[in-house]
């Protein structure tokens, strides 16, 4: 079914402000569709050009179920914790969905589109465990639902870019090249989640997907950073931080952490960093656009993002 051919729905989107959830918006809009932005405040709401803005605590089931009218056809989260301890995982990306969910059947909603990862095929950080959990409560619900798995995003690989730009070399655990990823631009995660919707063979399925399988985009972290420091005329030069520094440093701040929520927090951090440089995170191609491009149109450009 392809996007002149869907029928228009009213769709809302949580986690909208995000970085995938403000893509999943402009390209709802685009499409046509009526689109509620639930936002947890005011902040962030400038990005949602085109979206009714509706202010809602997804953490409580009485606040989302207001923001949920009856005329909602369906759902898409792009919820998810990106820092914090155990228990911040599972309360983000498994109960305060899980609410999400329950409001959205309670009001009728039709479909349910999830934002999960790539990571939660081999689990064992909390965050992976708190997706599935949730991905589990949504396939044993009975709504329709699509499930999308994307591989690393391209801001994983461009994070270095401000520190390169200053003369700092680029940070590597390793060599950088245990693991090869094929990343995916917002955008392209952005169409094909709205394209979900309504999308007869996209129904109560799991789809597992990364950017184009094409020179340029299947990448490992090294070849990444190789690239930013071309695009800024720079002569590649790294820092390479040993596995078994990057495993004792977990260890340490994990005890500290017992103690200093902020320390903690950096621990769990850096079992996220430390996991996806060790673990290859290719998935079937789809998109057209490459993380070669990306540097090339933004990063190499003043004020590139």
């Amino acid at each position: 079914m392809n996007n002149e051919t869907q029928a228009k729905k009213t769709i809302l989107i949580v986690g909208a402000t995000g970085y995938i959830g403000s893509a999943v918006v402009a390209e709802a809009v685009k499409q046509g569709h009526r689109v509620i932005a639930v936002t947890r405040s005011a902040k962030g709401s400038d990005k949602l050009q085109g979206a009714e803005v509706v202010q809602a605590d997804v953490t409580d089931p009485a606040s989302i179920g207001a923001a949920i009218g009856t005329d909602v056809d369906a759902v898409i989260s792009c919820l998810g914790c990106h820092s914090g301890l155990a228990k911040d995982f599972d309360a983000i990306d498994y109960q305060a969905t899980l609410n999400v969910l329950n409001a959205a059947m309670e009001s009728g909603v039709k479909e349910f589109v999830l934002l999960s990862a790539i990571c939660v095929r081999r689990p064992e950080l909390p965050l992976q465990l708190a997706k599935l959990k949730f991905e589990d409560e949504l396939m044993r619900s009975g709504i329709d639902y699509t499930i999308v798995r994307p591989t690393a995003y391209f801001w994983v690989f461009d994070s270095q870019k401000k520190m390169i730009a200053k003369g700092r070399p680029g940070f590597l655990i390793g060599s950088g090249e245990q693991s090869c990823h094929n990343p995916i631009s917002k955008e392209d995660l952005a169409e094909f989640m709205v394209g979900s919707i309504g999308n007869e063979e996209r129904r109560n399925r799991v789809f597992v997907i990364g950017g184009p399988e094409v020179p340029g985009n299947v990448i490992t972290y090294k070849d990444a950073l190789t690239m930013i420091f071309e695009s800024q005329g720079k002569e590649p030069r790294f820092l390479s931080v040993p596995g078994w520094a990057m495993t004792g440093m977990i260890r340490i701040t994990w005890v500290l952490g017992l103690l200093f929520r902020k320390v903690g927090e950096f621990s769990e951090l850096l079992k996220i960093i430390y996991y996806y440089m060790r673990y290859d995170m290719r998935a079937a191609g789809y998109g057209t656009d490459t993380f070669e491009q990306h540097v090339a149109h933004t990063i190499g450009q003043p004020g590139g993002k």
